[in-house]
């Protein structure tokens, strides 16, 4: 029986990525489907790409997989035969995107659709760019070191079909332990790797990141944005996180918004509002800013509103603050981003 659903109990990934591993483990002449079928996922009912793998079994697949091929750096082999379709519609979305920073903030919005048992958060100042990934509970950390390997390393090839071969992070940081040559893994991300640290997290030269994509099409990812979001409510429905951004939705145009206010339209007080959103790796205030973002977005290149307008309607006191806003979240200025 395969271990899919639309609304998980448990941890899950991507169904599509599943069968981008199976090709790399045949590729040793081991039988991915038996070792597949063992950790109880069945590949030939895996007929639609957005179906849900529970992470669970996928740790005992990774565990078989490096065992059976006897490679250690069977992840990297993963990360080397990316596809941008074995990522579904956020694929797509990444190959659409305006540069690498434009990429890596729509890989950090929807970091649920590629796994929901971690959550991801961008820190950022004016030299460098950092990229964290965190457990969400213990059950999350069911997640396989290997799976956290071949997911760094296909963000990172993600990014360098937007910035060019040479675009590389500074340093790589892994929290899981390794026992082995890193070399490897050195040669593979182009710089170096740290095994036992204090968090999993990827970092960059922010300079480098805003080479425009020849190919950037902001139409087709605004269209992908839509598409995935709504493919996430469809299993995250319950979620705190997911109410409160509907609501936000729906309000913020028509006057101001706060988590006072989003708590009493959930029937919850405020402090419980926070410690569900605490469980679930958010806060209000990371809501409320991508509520803003993609607000923003759609506003600015689809229904093309005056700044101040914009501003306004996204509840900022001014122009300059919002502008400033939406640097932080693109890359670009408003005006910059419209063209």
């Amino acid at each position: 029986m395969t271990h899919t659903t639309l609304l998980p109990r448990n941890h899950t990934s991507l169904g599509s990525w599943v069968l981008l591993i199976s090709k790399v483990i045949d590729s040793y002449g081991v039988d991915s489907k038996k070792i597949f079928s063992d950790a109880g996922i069945e590949l030939g009912t895996i007929k639609q790409p957005q179906n849900r793998i529970s992470t669970a079994h996928m740790a005992h697949v990774w565990d078989e997989a490096r065992k059976q091929s006897q490679d250690p750096y069977i992840a990297l082999r993963v990360a080397e035969q990316f596809q941008p379709m074995a990522l579904s519609a956020l694929g797509m979305a990444f190959t659409a995107s305006r540069n690498a920073y434009d990429a890596l903030k729509r890989a950090n919005r929807y970091s649920q659709m590629i796994s929901d048992g971690t959550s991801t958060e961008i820190d950022e100042n004016d030299v460098s760019v950092t990229f964290i990934l965190k457990y969400k509970s213990r059950l999350a950390m069911a997640v396989h070191d290997l799976g956290i390997e071949s997911g760094i390393g296909v963000l990172v090839n993600s990014l360098k079909l937007l910035a060019g071969e040479d675009f590389t992070p500074t340093r790589i940081s892994f929290e899981h332990d390794f026992v082995g040559d890193t070399k490897p893994y050195e040669k593979f991300f182009g710089c170096p790797v740290l095994f036992s640290a204090p968090r999993t997290q990827m970092e960059f030269n922010k300079a480098e990141m805003f080479t425009e994509h020849p190919f950037a099409d902001s139409a087709l990812t605004n269209t992908l944005d839509h598409w995935i979001e709504e493919h996430l409510a469809n299993f995250k429905e319950e979620l705190t996180s997911t109410k409160i951004k509907k609501y936000l939705l729906k309000n913020l145009a028509y006057g101001k918004v706060d988590q006072k206010s989003a708590a009493q339209s959930l029937a919850l007080s405020p402090r419980v509002m926070q410690r569900r959103l605490k469980d679930e790796g958010m806060t209000f205030s990371q809501v409320l800013d991508d509520c803003r973002q993609n607000l923003a977005v759609k506003l600015i290149s689809k229904d093309k509103l005056p700044l101040a307008e914009v501003a306004f309607i996204l509840g900022f006191s001014d122009q300059s603050n919002f502008s400033r806003a939406f640097k932080r979240w693109t890359g670009s200025s408003p005006n910059e981003y419209k063209f």
